[in-house]
């Protein structure tokens, strides 16, 4: 609640100041911020008026305001400051019944720390009384005046007879105090979780107009634009697979956030990939010499090959990246999303989805499985994006006939590009791998060769015939001095295709209840003088 009794009043005028009703009408949300356009209307008198727009964020962003005025000319915009005024008390009229209950523990807590510092005094005095006492004793005593040990008994039953009820009084206050800090820790919980925190700091747009000389009824239409900070979005899918397997709802959401200290109801809101924050200054340029040099003896008799791992990605498939994606992927280009209607984001910090836009795909449904990494068979589902805006990177929900199964992560996709998600295993297909390996060399060129012979046994306990991809790896060789190549009179069955990237697919066809083998080989060449391998 602010509390200010003296009338403001406008830059050259003695009226007093205008209140300008501006709702937030739209909000465009950034990777890192949000900006905010307020709308409103007001009649001001002829002459300069100051006009007053309330509830504005506190950390708000001076240099980012932008105000437009119709029907008067802008003089001054500026966002003011200014503390809240406690009433006596320290609430309000209008304060709810747990922050008076509040109220009354913090003061049960305060008089019980009250008690217990009273009696520790009082029981320091008794303390200092019983030492004085036992020191008279002695130094009398030692004089030889031994005529008042009645007395001395007597005062010293008394006073540890008062330090004793000192002591009972002190625990009891103090169990008393940690019941009410108890009290009031639940209170506190409670206030936390079901009201927030008043904020202390009140921010005001405060806008000065001139009328004069301008015609018309007098109404004033305003258009503020200010950036807030803690504001951001992330986008979100859902995927649903029909119980068919032929067809894809893929439902694209936005999870916003935001902590600016501004409510948004009903606003109109639109989503940016835009990067802000980022300078646009171009990377600084180093010198990248180059040189040659002609090659070593040993060079010329030796080729140095080494194997190494490389992941092969593809557009709108997921990769090795972990579902929750630290930024947006927008594929380089600044896009802005909309909201298909009316958005209400209170200012909790917590996440709130917003639905953007659903399309339903053909679906191409497969059970894959890669033996190498896992046995388990998966259901795959390919489709090509329909979605009448591109697909940013982001998680995606997966829904079967059976209800939620798991999550994976889209990358960026574009319209009419083709994607994959997979929707979990296959509890009835199980698939063992065994690999073995034979090297040979010859003893004329020296040419050493790799067998790898790959044995696949797959099984169906299922009810219904299936069809299962099984997916093998084979080396791609970048130089001519090692050749690379499938064998395919040995394999049962033949590989239906082989990529460029090097992954062999291999069709089964499963009976119920049934187990098949596959044989896959392939062999690795290289020359005598190729060394690394």
């Amino acid at each position: 609640m602010i509390v200010d009794t003296e009338p403001r009043e406008a830059a050259g005028t003695s009226s007093t100041a205008v209140v300008l009703v501006a709702p937030v009408a739209s909000v465009l949300v950034l990777e890192d911020r949000a900006q905010i356009e307020r709308r409103g209307d007001a009649v001001a008198p002829p002459g300069r008026t100051r006009l007053e727009v309330t509830g504005i964020a506190p950390a708000a962003v001076d240099r980012s305001l932008k105000v437009q005025v119709e029907g008067a000319t802008l003089v001054d915009a500026r966002l003011e400051r200014r503390w809240r005024q406690r009433p006596p008390g320290g609430l309000g009229p209008d304060a709810s019944e747990l922050r008076r209950r509040l109220r009354a523990l913090e003061e049960d807590v305060a008089a019980a720390e009250d008690d217990m510092e009273r009696l520790r005094a009082r029981g320091a005095r008794v303390g200092e009384a019983r030492a004085d006492l036992l020191r008279a004793i002695a130094e009398s005593a030692g004089a030889g005046q031994e005529g008042a040990a009645t007395t001395w008994a007597a005062d010293l039953a008394r006073l540890s007879s008062e330090q004793g009820a000192f002591d009972d009084q002190l625990a009891a206050a103090g169990r008393r105090e940690q019941g009410a800090r108890a009290r009031k820790a639940e209170a506190e919980l409670a206030l936390a979780r079901a009201e927030e925190r008043e904020a202390d700091l009140a921010c005001t747009l405060a806008i000065t107009v001139d009328r004069q000389g301008q015609a018309g009824d007098g109404r004033v239409r305003v258009r503020a634009l200010y950036l807030v900070p803690c504001a951001c979005w992330r986008p979100a899918y859902r995927a649903t697979l029909g119980s068919a397997g032929d067809e894809l709802l893929l439902e694209a959401e936005a999870v916003v956030w935001q902590r600016s200290g501004e409510d948004w109801a009903g606003v109109t809101l639109s989503l940016s990939t835009a990067r802000s924050a980022l300078g646009a200054a171009p990377p600084a340029l180093s010198e990248d010499r180059l040189a040659t040099r002609p090659r070593t003896t040993d060079e010329k008799r030796a080729v140095r090959v080494a194997l190494r791992e490389q992941a092969v990605q593809r557009a709108g498939e997921p990769g090795g990246a972990a579902p929750g994606l630290p930024g947006l992927d927008d594929g380089g280009e600044a896009r802005v999303l909309q909201a298909p209607g009316p958005a209400s984001l209170p200012s909790d910090g917590q996440p709130h989805r917003v639905p953007l836009f659903s399309h339903r795909a053909a679906a191409q449904v497969e059970r894959v499985c890669a033996p190498e990494r896992s046995p388990l068979v998966q259901r795959v589902a390919r489709f090509v994006s329909g979605a009448p805006q591109v697909l940013l990177a982001g998680p995606v929900e997966l829904v079967r006939d059976s209800g939620y199964v798991g999550r994976t992560a889209l990358r960026f996709t574009a319209p009419g590009e083709a994607a994959r998600l997979s929707f979990g295993s296959e509890d009835g297909l199980r698939v063992v791998r065994a690999a073995e390996d034979k090297h040979d060399e010859s003893r004329l060129t020296g040419r050493r060769t790799t067998t790898r012979t790959v044995r696949l046994f797959v099984s169906n306990s299922g009810r219904d015939p299936l069809r299962v991809v099984l997916e093998e790896r084979v080396p791609v060789s970048e130089i001519k001095e090692v050749e690379v190549a499938v064998l395919e009179r040995q394999c049962r069955p033949a590989p239906a295709a082989v990529s460029d990237d090097g992954i062999a697919r291999i069709e089964l066809d499963l009976e119920p209840g049934g187990t098949r083998e596959a044989r896959f080989v392939w062999e690795l060449s290289a020359a005598a003088r190729v060394a690394g391998l």
